[in-house]
């Protein structure tokens, strides 16, 4: 082991998450190769003249997110997949495709297309099990109506006539703090769309022309390629497994398709709920910048992560211009907030713009106004906090309940999610007739057969969501869900022809 120089950041987090981050840039930067082993953790402790678990925490965390890999009693190593050519482009090629700005070229033509399908309806439900969908019961409305007040009574008559498209001024701002703050996340121009949706159709319109190819994961979200057919393209599904897109499927597809944008969900696949990790990161963003690819990254979730500090985003690492960064306040808040942004590259910014303009010229000033003053006197942050706490709570209430199933010998099977607001689940059956049976029982929950981009599959997944439903009712929608998937498995047993007996 080579000497080893780590750059600390000096700020007001916990020493730790400085610490991983100074060893996460001497990984990207190359003063650590992959599968190089680290100092011990007392050897760094001794450098940096912390306490030895203070280190310890900075490894764990850089473990959780798939930088180093942990041997029993031994030091901590850089894991060997980290593709060595990223951190030859990042750290000398002043020629390298890393180092060029993507040259943007934009589609005129708008092509009509037909509209998704209909949000479904769960009224009708005494359990849902509903993706997304926070708990509306625990917002605090009263906090937030006194800021809708203050800004009624506080702003002034001019501020209640037409503004800028991108947003009202004073909320951006805040936006981009708390960018900075919470996703490491700057330099970025904002506009404020009605929610990420309609940022996915400015992006779809604007970029891609009719016949282009755009890949999507094969497991994904439907309204975004509706959105991308309304512009004229092309779906080109891209394998997904338990560490997120596969970085060899892409290359392939992009060899073989030519695809002119690229739709991801890294933090948190949708549906599947597993995060991207960082070698792979590093290998979608170089296969991006070296065909010219626009990515668009939509972190749908992003506040929700429990096992560790959420991993920063593709588009906080962007030298080649290349990412469109989607988010939005729904989750945090309530889905008719309709409060979403577009984090975009200069190039992109004014474009973008404009088309927005001749879809709506005027944005909800009194309503982002509102939820500044409620970032300003702390009441976003306190409830991101609590409603954090519930989520996991309610994540660990519905393993529970999944265990219960499987101690009775049901076939599930699935992976703890290290954050957001659902759980993938392999319920071993059928998951269409799980779907109708729970359903006849007053359970909702999602089939596998929503979310895949083609026809193939084993149709065996089940997306359940535990954010808008206490812990008492998760299990008692769980039981039953449990009880359809034994009878589902019963009908199919029954239908297996049985072996002769010579």
């Amino acid at each position: 082991m080579h000497e080893l120089i780590l750059a600390v950041p000096k700020d007001g987090r916990p020493g730790y998450l400085r610490i991983a981050d100074g060893l996460r840039s001497a990984i990207t930067a190359g003063r650590v190769q992959p599968g190089e082993r680290l100092p011990s953790s007392r050897t760094l402790a001794d450098m940096l003249g912390v306490h030895r678990h203070t280190v310890i925490a900075a490894m764990d965390e850089l473990v959780a997110e798939g930088w180093l890999e942990a041997e029993q009693r031994r030091a901590h190593r850089v894991v060997k997949e980290l593709p060595s050519q990223f951190f030859k482009s990042e750290t000398r090629g002043k020629s390298s495709c890393l180092n060029r700005k993507i040259r943007w070229q934009f589609a005129r033509q708008v092509n009509a297309s037909e509209c998704g399908p209909e949000p479904h309806r769960t009224s009708a439900y005494k359990y849902v099990f509903q993706g997304g969908q926070p708990d509306l019961r625990l917002f605090p409305y009263h906090e937030f109506r006194s800021c809708m007040a203050e800004s009624l009574r506080k702003s002034p008559v001019t501020r209640s006539g037409y503004s800028n498209a991108a947003g009202y001024r004073p909320f951006i701002e805040r936006l981009e703090h708390y960018l900075a703050h919470m996703r490491a996340l700057t330099g970025r121009h904002i506009i404020v769309t009605h929610g990420t949706q309609e940022g996915v159709f400015l992006a779809a319109q604007l970029l891609i022309r009719p016949g282009d190819k755009v890949g999507v994961e094969y497991y994904g979200y439907s309204a975004a390629w509706d959105a991308f057919r309304a512009a004229g393209g092309e779906l080109v599904p891209i394998k997904v497994d338990d560490n997120g897109i596969d970085p060899d499927a892409l290359e392939a597809a992009v060899a073989k398709h030519k695809i002119r944008f690229l739709y991801l969900t890294p933090h948190h696949q949708y549906p599947t709920t597993v995060t991207l990790t960082a070698a792979r990161r590093m290998r979608v963003y170089e296969l991006a910048s070296q065909h010219q690819i626009p990515v668009f990254e939509d972190d749908y979730d992003h506040e929700f992560h429990y096992r560790c500090q959420p991993i920063a985003p593709l588009a906080s690492n962007d030298p080649c211009e290349l990412v469109i960064y989607a988010s939005t306040l729904s989750k945090v808040m309530f889905p008719s907030m309709r409060i979403g942004f577009l984090a975009v590259p200069e190039p992109l910014y004014q474009p973008l713009l404009n088309l927005r303009s001749i879809i709506t010229r005027q944005n909800s000033v009194i309503l982002q106004d509102s939820v500044a003053r409620w970032m300003d006197n702390g009441g976003f942050e306190r409830h991101l906090r609590r409603m954090r706490r519930v989520y996991q709570d309610r994540r660990d209430a519905l393993v529970t309940a999944l265990n219960k199933g499987k101690q009775q010998g049901l076939p599930l099977d699935w992976t703890v999610p290290d954050g957001g607001m659902a759980l993938w689940l392999d319920c071993g059956v059928d998951a269409d007739a799980v779907t109708q049976m729970a359903a006849e029982a007053g359970v909702f929950v999602s089939p596998e057969s929503m979310y895949r981009c083609g026809a193939h599959g084993d149709n065996t997944h089940l997306r359940l969501g535990y954010a808008s439903q206490a812990p008492d009712d998760i299990a008692a929608g769980i039981a039953l869900l449990n009880q359809a998937v034994s009878s589902v498995a019963g009908r199919q047993r029954k239908r297996q022809p049985r072996k002769r007996v010579a």
